[in-house]
């Protein structure tokens, strides 16, 4: 990283600087590594909220600086989370029967281990065999590798098709938005080998670490963070310089870039399949802070609240991706986790945890409507301010 790319974006420095305070305050607070002022279950939220700020970052590129309204960005998010939760959930049934089979007279062999491991998973949906999607289930460094390889070739394969075709605009949301929900529908049949509605679970629980959920907890609030500053860094690195403004001229006029020479196709192509690497990452770090992943996750309306969040905290400014992402996530869990009263009015009671969501759409109509630039835009009003 250059002395000159540092001096051009300086808000990495104080977004890095944020992020490092945060986390470590984060940690101070913890049960397992400070005075414990903050819950477990509050470490995780905060955790969870790291990675809901990773995949609105990619949102932003793929919106905010690119223009394409992506309404599938939350599936990559979601394959994420399955391929890293396959391997959880294996590794984690391996131990409980070898355990439970360590007693036998006679020493099960590995098949019998295998076929004892495939009835523990798939028993809830009436099988037993292991479908042929979890062949590297077993292995850690293998569905690593396939958190990054499933989501891309997705992306890669449907973007081609797409942008070879020129859809744009609203066709090309309306596209993304049916990627998603096919692939939900598709999950949830049982025939998909990953155990349908009921998705998988137990994620939370490392297999062979017997440390405690509030140590877990904080390596897992350490891991998102490092995620979103190396997210933040590659993303204004790929906003800066002639590739940047290239990006920027496609949102602004597709057809004067095209005419100017460059592969507007191709510049498309990378950002559609950069951000969606970057989701699911922040799926595969997201989900085992959850402890179950299912079909529902992947909904086309995960991915319409994802670009909600982006719109709040200002499109087309990396820190607005995260900060309206940050402030969803925890007012969100103000709201549904009981901390705020009822309103009652007599002959109606607002409860908060089903009025939540309209009041999510309106602050959107709001934003759309008065203030564009979202919650970022008040950065670039103190610094105009600061500077005149």
């Amino acid at each position: 990283m250059s002395r000159s790319f540092l001096a051009r974006n300086p808000s990495i420095l104080v977004f890095l600087a944020c992020l490092a305070l945060f986390t470590l305050a984060v940690t101070m607070l913890a049960p397992a590594t400070g005075s414990g002022l903050i819950s477990t279950s509050f470490v995780k939220t905060l955790g969870k909220t790291l990675c809901l700020c990773l995949v609105a970052l990619a949102m932003d590129l793929v919106w905010g600086y690119c223009g394409i309204l992506s309404l599938g960005h939350f599936a990559f998010f979601g394959l994420g989370g399955y391929m890293i939760g396959m391997w959880l959930m294996y590794a984690r049934t391996e131990l409980i029967v070898v355990e439970s089979l360590s007693n036998a007279v006679i020493p099960p062999t590995p098949q019998e281990i295998r076929d004892a491991i495939g009835s523990q998973i798939f028993g809830v949906v009436g099988a037993s065999d292991f479908p042929a999607i979890w062949i590297f289930a077993h292995s850690l460094t293998a569905q690593l590798v396939l958190v990054l390889l499933i989501p891309g070739l997705l992306a890669l394969v449907f973007g081609w098709l797409a942008f070879r075709s020129r859809v744009t605009g609203v066709y090309l949301s309306i596209l993304t938005q049916a990627m998603t929900l096919a692939l939900s529908l598709y999950l949830f049949q049982n025939e998909s080998g990953l155990r349908g509605n009921n998705g998988l679970s137990g994620l939370q629980n490392l297999p062979g670490i017997s440390a405690s959920q509030d140590l877990v907890s904080v390596w897992f609030l350490w891991g998102a963070a490092l995620a979103l500053a190396l997210g933040y860094v590659l993303c204004a690195w790929v906003v800066s310089g002639k590739f940047g403004s290239v990006v920027r001229g496609i949102r602004d006029d597709e057809a004067r870039v095209r005419f100017l020479g460059y592969s507007v196709e191709g510049y498309k192509l990378f950002i559609f399949t950069f951000t969606a690497v970057i989701a699911a990452v922040a799926g595969a770090l997201y989900y085992p802070q959850a402890g179950i992943i299912n079909p529902g996750e992947i909904a086309p309306i995960a991915s319409i609240y994802l670009a909600v969040w982006v719109a709040i905290g200002g499109r087309g400014r990396l820190y607005g991706a995260v900060i309206g992402a940050a402030v969803v996530s925890l007012v969100s869990t103000w709201f549904t986790g009981g901390l705020v009263s009822s309103i009652p009015l007599g002959v109606y009671t607002v409860n908060w945890v089903d009025w939540w969501q309209v009041l999510l759409g309106l602050s959107f109509v709001l934003v759309t409507l008065f203030a564009p630039k979202g919650i970022g835009g008040l950065f670039d009003l103190i610094a105009r301010r600061r500077g005149q």
